[in-house]
């Protein structure tokens, strides 16, 4: 059984094979789409200014691929992190993106170009796969083009991608190749696309594991599609391609879960900031108008909108909804209304009222894979998407082009004023082409050993942190317990081993400089040996006898790595044999409307993006504001404070003047710095009130305080500073004073604030600076 797609009973599918210029032009406009994207991508450094590459990512690629050419098929264990001792990244972390850099490297790219490289890429692959969904489900290519447009410039793939950083954003893009191959697979069963559906689930898996967790509800609700559209002789097919994409990962996710005690993992969910049931955010903070980046100020940000589009779509997709269930197109009707719902699920969750249900669900081991709560939003681009699209199809065929034009325009024009990576804050200077050692004085230096926020990669052995003193030492010696009297004689190390022949005038329990983890493997004199971890340091120990003797550790890996590569090998040949000896039955087929190929629209929009990208971003502030210390965007108040010599308060602006007792207030500061400073400095913004709050002993009631990372600011750039606290439900009405103040963490003292000119400021008798007056009303 095949219903028809989403279209108005008034219109005719062609049964024709569409004219070859007729497709090309439209996968080539499709392709075109994200050239705005692409092109900040590949211009400017947006390594630098998306916080996990910057980080991490860069130099992640590094180690893999240094890895790689040591003559490891898939690295288990990588070099010159963790003091120099190495450590099991990629047993936890989803590979696909570092043999994309890899590779790309391989062949000349530098490691900072090969991230710009995959981020160009990622923008193509989310376009062309949208498309392709959009065609098999609606059959109209203006409708296919509006749902890409929408879903290669969602904003929350931009911040994933370009303000984040992270492989998300890329499993983002695999998502619509997903489904689009299930869905073939289920109309036409075949060995081909059975191995291309089930190389497909692998791909996003091995991309961003988390992300695959994410897309079940869409995967559950795509199955119900495919089950009232095809029927379930299609759906049978469905359950084997995703247990061989499993099969296909199972290198990869079979050690995961069976060594994932031995690293903290734990340590990722233990912040506020990562915190399911303490981060949430209010509705209000996902829709509003576009952000308009400011070129004077250096942390613009993308924030959580979700864009107008999101806003207007959603609805849109729940009302067609409707009306498709009503014309008994029910397998549409749940598709493009399940999607919708599944958003607005995915949004009510983020709020504050929602978090009784994250202390339920945050008990579940697998909440701890999560980490934010804002990564469930991560399909509502599709959802938006499919909801163009289907807003496009269901249009009479003489407004279909101009409503599909309009999507696509307005996809751009919301987007372009943000589109400016190279606005966002910057986080780190990376080298162009780093190398080992550069990841190892990067790691020292930021305090990020394993290449993680929060040491989550780290052998649950070592609890000290590592110091440039104890890297020299590991670079020098093998061993650091070496009895009066000893000898090395001999010493070489590799990435997976490490050999020493000793000399000791006693036996000892040796703690060699080797990171204690599953898979390593001692021996004295050719014979193996027990090993175990030394508490706090995590070196292997291992005991060698009196005498002189030759030790030998390597990691060999373990049974669940075996097991997994052999699974995943089995898997890889058996679906290939699949596909060159099934073809599957010839059936009918269901072309696309390709409407008459306007040439001319190619070149306007090749055109814009040359426009857009050699003269304008360059030299004008078009699209842009240009904000000064003398004249801030967004300050209510200018002004002209200083904290000590080193902190320049440019103004300032409060949420509201007249709050209650539990509302939440917002200060909003806006800094700059004269020079570039070595160290950081705290900074805090209390709500100081007219009486004695009898549960502080102090006049204090609401506040927020902060460590401010300001040695990694830079001069002349203005910064935005958000303080947000709710004040104290028990606050007495009357009129209260805002003060901010900054001290140094390492003498305990304050910077003095000096006014130079500035609205309702005063200083204080506390060596801080009152500004704004808020009243408490009952």
């Amino acid at each position: 059984m095949q219903t028809s797609p989403i279209f108005r009973k008034d219109d005719k599918i062609p049964a024709r094979q569409p004219h070859r210029n007729e497709n090309v032009f439209w996968w080539l406009l499709a392709l075109m789409l994200p050239a705005f994207a692409i092109w900040q991508a590949l211009v400017y450094p947006i390594e630098e200014h998306a916080v996990d590459a910057a980080l991490f990512h860069i130099y992640r690629a590094v180690v893999f691929s240094t890895a790689v050419a040591d003559g490891q098929v898939y690295p288990r264990w990588v070099p010159a992190i963790n003091g120099g001792l190495g450590g099991p990244i990629f047993t936890f972390y989803s590979p696909l993106i570092y043999f994309l850099m890899a590779a790309l490297h391989a062949v000349g790219i530098p490691f900072a170009l090969t991230w710009r490289a995959v981020v160009a890429l990622t923008f193509l692959t989310a376009s062309a796969g949208m498309f392709g969904l959009g065609l098999a489900l609606f059959h109209r290519a203006e409708a296919a083009l509006a749902a890409a447009a929408v879903y290669v410039y969602a904003p929350y793939l931009l911040k994933d991608l370009f303000e984040r950083g992270s492989p998300q954003g890329a499993a983002i893009a695999l998502l619509p190749w997903m489904l689009w191959a299930l869905l073939a697979l289920t109309e036409r069963p075949s060995g081909f696309r059975l191995a291309l559906a089930a190389a497909a689930w692998a791909a996003l898996i091995l991309t961003h594991n988390a992300t695959a967790l994410l897309t079940l509800p869409v995967l559950a609700l795509f199955l119900l599609f495919v089950a009232l559209k095809n029927g379930l002789r299609g759906l049978l097919w469905v359950p084997v391609a995703l247990t061989g994409g499993l099969s296909l990962a199972a290198f990869f996710l079979i050690p995961f879960m069976a060594e994932r005690s031995a690293v903290q993992l734990q340590n990722a969910s233990a912040s506020q900031w990562t915190s399911l049931v303490v981060a949430a955010f209010p509705l209000t903070e996902f829709f509003g108008l576009p952000p308009v980046f400011d070129v004077g100020r250096a942390n613009n940000t993308i924030g959580n909108d979700l864009g107008l589009l999101t806003a207007l779509l959603l609805p849109t997709a729940l009302a067609l909804s409707m009306t498709l269930w009503r014309d008994r197109e029910k397998a549409q009707a749940i598709w493009v209304g399940g999607l919708a719902l599944w958003s607005l699920v995915a949004l009510w969750l983020q709020t504050p009222s929602a978090t009784p249900i994250w202390e339920v669900l945050g008990k579940l081991s697998v909440m701890a894979y999560l980490n934010f709560r804002w990564r469930l939003l991560c399909t509502v681009g599709l959802a938006v998407g499919v909801a163009a699209g289907a807003l496009v199809a269901s249009t009479p065929a003489r407004w279909r082009g101009r409503v599909a034009a309009t999507i696509v325009v307005l996809a751009l024009a919301l987007t372009l004023p943000f589109l400016y990576p190279n606005l966002l804050a910057h986080h780190a200077s990376v080298p162009r082409d780093p190398t080992p050692q550069d990841v190892l004085a990067f790691t020292l230096r930021t305090g990020f050993p394993d290449l993680s926020y929060y040491k989550e990669l780290l052998p649950r052995w070592r609890t000290v942190a590592f110091s440039p003193e104890e890297a020299q030492r590991i670079a020098e010696s093998p061993i650091s317990n070496l009895p009066e009297g000893g000898r090395v004689l001999r010493y070489a190390r590799g990435i997976r081993y490490l050999e020493a022949e000793l000399e000791t005038p006693v036996g000892l329990n040796g703690a060699f400089h080797v990171l204690y983890f599953p898979g390593w493997a001692g021996y004295v004199d050719g014979k193996p040996v027990p090993i175990r971890p030394a508490e706090g340091s995590g070196y292997v120990l291992l005991d060698v006898p009196a005498g002189r003797h030759t030790v030998v550790l390597r990691y060999e890996g373990t049974a669940a790595q075996r097991v997994g590569g052999i699974l995943s090998g089995v898997t890889a040949l058996g679906l290939l044999l699949v596909a060159l000896l099934w073809r599957g039955r010839p059936a009918s087929v269901l072309y696309p409307e390709y409407p008459r190929p306007r040439w001319w629209a190619l070149a306007l929009l090749a055109g814009l993006v040359a426009l857009k990208g050699l003269y304008l971003d360059p030299h004008t502030t078009f699209l842009r504001r240009h904000s000064t210390c003398q004249s801030t965007h967004g300050a209510q108040v200018q002004t002209d404070i200083w904290f000590g010599d080193i902190l320049h308060l440019c103004g300032y602006a409060v949420s509201s003047h007249r709050v209650r007792p539990g509302d939440e207030l917002t200060l909003t500061l806006f800094w700059e710095i004269p020079r570039k400073l070595d160290r950081p400095a705290n900074s805090f913004v209390h709500l100081i009130g007219p009486t004695v709050n009898p549960e502080t002993g102090t006049p204090l009631w609401g506040q927020e305080d902060k460590q401010m990372a300001i040695n990694w600011w830079s001069p002349g750039r203005i910064y935005k500073d958000d303080y947000t606290f709710r004040v104290w439900p028990t606050a007495p009405p009357g009129e209260y004073r805002l003060e901010v103040g900054w001290w140094d963490p390492e003498t305990e003292a304050r910077y003095p604030p000096r006014i130079l000119s500035g609205e309702d400021v005063a200083l204080s008798e506390w060596n801080s600076l009152l500004i704004s007056r808020v009243v408490v009303v009952p």
